[in-house]
């Protein structure tokens, strides 16, 4: 029992370094991304990074409310707006999982299934259980599927500011107009900013919130963990603190505990990259790189095409199509500004169908081809 307090302090305190590092050198959502590839290079290193399996549930609350406190009730009303992505999503991604799949089986000697269920856009764990359901190779899916989101929760956030950054220099926004108003906050019709308070009074004035977030977050975090639903706890959370918007009152998150859920996220999946998969990846790695190599390239096709033909704007877009987790993606959208709660319903509904609806396609595909 000391050892694991020992080892989850030391994880804990190499999150906390690599969330300082790579929010110094402003790597797009720094904390998430530091805290995972410290743990992950110091879990390679010692095979000594613990994070409670308990703690996923707490992890997962917060990130939902967290997400659910940008969201407003006019984006509620929005929220319709995304069925058309999500339904070109789902089906986009299905036949690049079998287009995928089916090359890396014939390019390497991965059998078909393996390939299949190894580049499908689902979680780790999920995968590995179908998987094994379904006789294929569990253990060499898990490492695809570990490299996969490694890769994407890495290189796509980069990339993608990168590419908007680009295109945001060669489309600039037209001048305003004479007679146009200026918008200075946020959001159009966003209120003045306010004189500065200071930590000890903004925690006044907005620890009622906060509390009552908590409250609402756990609510329904609790609720949905109990449920089968893909990343339930975060789900749940997010939706209680949505409905707490509208109903009751704003939720409200402070930014140091953004910080802290972001690191905490990080910390749990490079907890999850021990030295037994980094040596095992020379099994997969022509697989790994092309799966790797086409992800990233579809994700980018995916997300332009969605933001040309629903108008969705570009980075949710981008975020909404990425292979990578729920959690994840939805934490590294908020923080690169891109609007979270849709990313999180786009990524739920990815998640869902490829549960649900992969396994049964990919099994009638292998056994036709």
């Amino acid at each position: 029992m000391d050892m694991d307090i020992l080892s989850l302090l030391l994880t804990l305190l190499v999150a906390s370094l690599g969330a300082f590092v790579f929010t110094k050198i402003k790597v797009p959502a720094g904390a998430f991304l530091g805290a995972m590839l410290f743990v992950a290079f110091f879990n390679g290193l010692t095979d000594a990074a613990f994070i409670p399996v308990a703690s996923t549930p707490y992890i997962r609350i917060f990130s939902g409310a967290l997400i659910g406190s940008r969201m407003k009730k006019s984006d509620v009303i929005e929220m319709r707006t995304i069925v058309f992505p999500a339904v070109l999503l789902v089906f986009g991604m299905l036949i690049l999982n079998l287009s995928l799949g089916y090359g890396i089986f014939r390019l390497t000697g991965l059998d078909l299934m393996t390939a299949l269920l190894g580049s499908a856009p689902g979680g780790i764990q999920d995968m590995a259980l179908i998987a094994d359901a379904l006789g294929a190779e569990s253990a060499q899916i898990a490492l695809l599927q570990t490299v996969r989101l490694l890769a994407v929760l890495s290189i796509h956030p980069v990339l993608l500011r990168a590419y908007v950054k680009r295109r945001s220099r060669r489309n600039p926004k037209p001048d305003i107009q004479p007679g146009e108003a200026v918008i200075t906050g946020s959001l159009k019709g966003a209120p003045a900013p306010r004189t500065k308070l200071s930590v000890r009074e903004n925690l006044r004035v907005n620890l009622p919130s906060f509390a009552l977030t908590v409250v609402f977050a756990a609510a329904g975090g609790f609720l949905l963990n109990m449920t089968p639903l893909p990343a339930g706890s975060m789900v749940g959370a997010m939706l209680a603190t949505v409905i707490m918007t509208i109903f009751l009152k704003p939720a409200y998150v402070p930014n140091k505990v953004r910080a802290i859920v972001m690191t905490c996220a990080g910390a749990l999946i490079g907890s999850g990259i021990g030295a037994d998969k980094l040596v095992q990846l020379k099994e997969i790695i022509v697989p790994a790189i092309i799966l790797v190599l086409v992800l990233l390239a579809a994700n980018f096709i995916f997300g332009i095409l969605i933001h040309k033909i629903t108008k969705l704007d570009l980075t949710t877009a981008m975020f909404g199509s990425a292979a990578g987790g729920l959690t994840d993606m939805a934490l590294i959208a908020d923080a690169l500004g891109a609007d979270s709660p849709k990313v999180a319903v786009l990524q739920l509904l990815r998640l869902i169908c490829v549960i649900t609806l992969f396994p049964t396609v990919i099994k009638l595909f292998s056994t036709f081809v």
